[in-house]
C-alpha cells in the first residue's frame, strides 16, 4: 500500500476524471504543484511540509498517475493543461502559482499560455519545454521510442531513471519513490503505464512551447539543478549546457528570474529542498522572518 505524506482527497472534474490531491496550509495565494513524467504528489513532500506554514499548498496526481483515475485518456500535454484548468475552476482556487517539475513545468507553461486568467505566477523546476527540437530531432526521438529505447516502463529502467534524477549519492527518498512507482505500474497496470509514458514523451516533442515563451505574461521563476542529467536532452543536444539552455529561455520570458543550484540534479526540489523553498517564498514576497 502506498502511503502519501498528506491526506488525499478526490475531485471529480467530469469526463470520467477523478483527480487525487492534497491540500495543506492556508493563505491568500495557492501553490499548485504539478509533478513530472510518470510521477506523483510525494515528490513535493519536502516543499509542502515547509511552505504550508506560509501559504496554501495543493498538489495533484495527473490523470493516469498516482492515485488519480486511470482511463482511456489522450495523455497529451494540452489534455493535462485543460485538466489543470478544470481542477482550478472546480476547486475555486484563486491567486494560483503553478509549481511544475519537469514535464509538469511544460504543462504549467501550456496552462499559463492557454488560460492566463487562471494563473498568477509560474515556478518551473527542472522544466521541460525550455528547449527546441526540430523535425529531424523529433523523428529521431520518436524512432527511439518505438524500439523501446527511452520508455522506462519496466522495473530496471524506472529505477535507473529515478536514480539518475539525483546528483548527490544520498539520493533522499529514492528508495520510497522507486518502490511506490513500481507498485503503481505492477501487473496489468504495466501496459497502461508504458502507453502513457510513450504518449507523454511524444507530446513533449509535438507540443513545444519554446517558440511561445515570449508570450508568457506571468512573472516566472526558473530553478534548475546545475547537474541535471535529463535537460537539456542528452541524446540530441550533447553540447548544450543547463546554464545556456536556461539563460536562453529566461531571456525570452518577459518577467523571468533564474536560479541554477550547484551540486544538484533533476530532482532539484528534493536535493535542494531548503534552497528551493527559500526561493519560492521570496518569489511570493514572503520570508521566514514574517
Amino acid at each position: 500500500m502506498i502511503n502519501y505524506p498528506f491526506p488525499v482527497n478526490h475531485c471529480d472534474i467530469g469526463s470520467n476524471i477523478q483527480i487525487a490531491y492534497c491540500d495543506e496550509g492556508t493563505g491568500s495565494q495557492t501553490l499548485l504543484f504539478v509533478h513530472g513524467l510518470a510521477n506523483y504528489i510525494p515528490v513535493f513532500k519536502h516543499n509542502i511540509i515547509e511552505l504550508k506554514q506560509y501559504t496554501r499548498c495543493v498538489a495533484i496526481d495527473l490523470p493516469g498517475n498516482g492515485l488519480s483515475s486511470h482511463g482511456d485518456y489522450p495523455f497529451t500535454l494540452i489534455f493535462y493543461a485543460e485538466t489543470l484548468a478544470r481542477f482550478i475552476q472546480k476547486m475555486e482556487l484563486t491567486n494560483v502559482v503553478l509549481v511544475g517539475h519537469s514535464m509538469g513545468g511544460h504543462v504549467s507553461l501550456l496552462m499559463a499560455l492557454r488560460y492566463p486568467n487562471l494563473v498568477d505566477k509560474l515556478v518551473l523546476l527542472g522544466s521541460s519545454g525550455l528547449e527546441y527540437f526540430n523535425d529531424f530531432e523529433k523523428t529521431l526521438m520518436k524512432g527511439l521510442l518505438n524500439i523501446g529505447s527511452l520508455v522506462y516502463g519496466d522495473a530496471a529502467s524506472l529505477e535507473t531513471a529515478i536514480l539518475n534524477s539525483y546528483y548527490t549519492d544520498q539520493r533522499k527518498d529514492a528508495k520510497h519513490i522507486v518502490s511506490d512507482l513500481l507498485q503503481l505500474m505492477s501487473g496489468e497496470n504495466g501496459k497502461y503505464w508504458r502507453k502513457m509514458v510513450k504518449k507523454n514523451i511524444e507530446a513533449m516533442l509535438d507540443e513545444q512551447v519554446f517558440q511561445y515563451l515570449n508570450k508568457v505574461s506571468q512573472e516566472t521563476l526558473i530553478i534548475f539543478g546545475k547537474q541535471d542529467a535529463f535537460i537539456p536532452n542528452k541524446v540530441l543536444h550533447v553540447s548544450e549546457t543547463t546554464e545556456k539552455l536556461c539563460e536562453r529561455a529566461a531571456a525570452l520570458i518577459p518577467a523571468c528570474s533564474l536560479e541554477i543550484i550547484p551540486h544538484c540534479g533533476h530532482f532539484v526540489q528534493i536535493e535542494a529542498a531548503e534552497k528551493v523553498n527559500t526561493l519560492i517564498l521570496s518569489f511570493l514576497d514572503k520570508n521566514k522572518a514574517n
